[in-house]
């Protein structure tokens, strides 16, 4: 199994470049409502947005757990488990979309509940949950289908993908919210009609692959034999619980934001937004490392782990510095080019230093994510992950009780990033005790 710089990049570059498309639909809504006459719009988004991170976020093990079985077995060339390890999460998803949707007002009311949001926000936020919620079930198809793309190292067939979904939904919200005047409906259906879009590309892909296939006998019972569903089902709950921590972390800073004030909230979420940006772009060598980590397992080869690791890490690392650079350099015309409100503007400028330096800091928690989830080690990323978000929890509480300000609660979420990538570090050691007799 060869592993180089250029074999890395191969696999990374369309994946960024797909990746890139992600946080632009994020960015493209912020544009819109930071343009709007008033904050209410934005704090509305960033609620709202919240509560489909907790989703799609919480329920990521989909995608995680595919690319990591199915890496495996490519690396065992066990051709039966890699069509079968699609099949099973793809139902999964299908039952949990539906039964999500037909609870959209439950999760309304526990939305508000939990974060309180000012009265003038409500009918705001109720408006994007229920139509952004109507492609939730297909939405989570596409997650999985995106999960096994990555663990076949189809890195062109994720880029196309990703392009689909993500171009499709910044030019559906610009011609409904925009053109047709449909407000944060029209944001919210571009959101729903991309989905779909990326579904077909999806199916046509997999049909594709199917074409060299077409001899082989499948006995689709298999997708439902007790043993493999519970091996997914127990790397799924590990990474259900991981990810919960992980989208809590992030909604309990908008909730913290959001009791300082609606500007507050607003600014935080222009900076999430540009936090996407670099991190969906160092994302690209963690599912790079996820699908060689899994294949090197698969094939039981101990150096190949070793190099895929080292050599990921380290071209994502100079990745990192790239991105820190460009923010240093480009602050007025990245913050102006999002929203045109002085106050914001203004509440940004103060937290600058520290988004500069997240993707530094945050590149090797992604980087480490990519490894024990090709090593299918969900159990450490769970443990980690509540542990960071505990110590999180109780900085801000209790550290910062008295003097809690948006430049305290965003330093304590670069601790969090910090921790989360040091847990892991410590259990790394597991990743190489996977196999026996390993080759050298």
């Amino acid at each position: 199994m060869k592993i180089n710089r250029k074999q890395i990049w191969s696999l990374t570059w369309p994946v960024i470049l797909a990746n890139l498309t992600i946080p632009l639909v994020g960015l493209t809504d912020t544009i819109i409502m930071g343009h709007m006459p008033d904050s209410k719009f934005l704090a509305g988004i960033a609620i709202g947005s919240i509560v489909f991170n907790f989703v799609y976020g919480g329920l990521n093990f989909l995608r995680m757990g595919t690319t990591g079985i199915v890496a495996q077995e490519l690396g065992k060339k066990n051709n039966y488990e890699i069509l079968y390890g699609l099949f099973r999460p793809l139902i999964c998803s299908l039952l949990i979309g539906l039964i999500l949707y037909s609870q959209k007002s439950l999760i309304l009311d526990i939305t508000v509940f939990s974060i309180k949001p000012e009265e003038q926000i409500i009918p705001i936020l109720k408006v994007y949950l229920f139509t952004r919620i109507l492609g939730l079930p297909i939405g989570l198809m596409n997650m999985v289908f995106l999960g096994w793309f990555f663990g076949m190292q189809k890195a062109k067939s994720v880029m196309l993908q990703l392009i689909v979904i993500n171009l499709i939904n910044i030019f559906s919200s610009i011609l409904f919210a925009q053109f047709l005047n449909l407000g944060i409906f029209g944001v919210a259906l571009g959101s729903v009609v991309a989905q779909f879009f990326g579904f077909i590309t999806s199916i046509l892909i997999f049909i594709n692959y199917l074409k060299n296939e077409t001899k082989k006998q499948y006995d689709f019972k298999q997708i439902f034999l007790i043993k493999r569903l519970q091996r997914l089902f127990n790397i799924s709950f590990d990474l259900f619980l991981r990810t919960i921590f992980l989208i809590s972390a992030q909604a309990y800073m908008i909730y913290k934001a959001g009791l300082l004030g609606i500007d507050q909230l607003a600014a935080l979420e222009i900076i999430i937004i540009i936090f996407g940006i670099s991190s969906y772009s160092l994302d690209g060598f963690a599912h790079t490392a996820e699908t060689m980590v899994g294949k090197a397992i698969g094939s039981k080869n101990n150096s190949a782990i070793k190099k895929a690791i080292f050599l990921s890490t380290q071209m994502a690392f100079i990745m990192s510095l790239i991105i820190s650079f460009i923010l240093f350099c480009f602050e007025y015309w990245i913050t102006f080019l999002i929203t045109d409100i002085i106050v914001l503007r203004e509440i940004i400028d103060l937290l600058w230093i520290f988004v500069v330096f997240t993707p530094v800091i945050a590149v090797f928690a992604f980087q480490l994510d990519g490894i024990f989830v090709g090593a299918t080690l969900s159990r450490q990323m769970r443990n980690s992950m509540i542990i960071a978000f505990l110590i999180f929890y109780i900085v801000v509480e209790y550290i910062f009780q008295n003097k809690l300000n948006l430049q305290n609660l965003y330093i304590s979420f670069l601790l969090f990033l910090f921790l989360r990538a040091l847990l892991l570090i410590l259990s790394i050691k597991k990743v190489f005790l996977l196999n026996d007799g390993i080759k050298k």
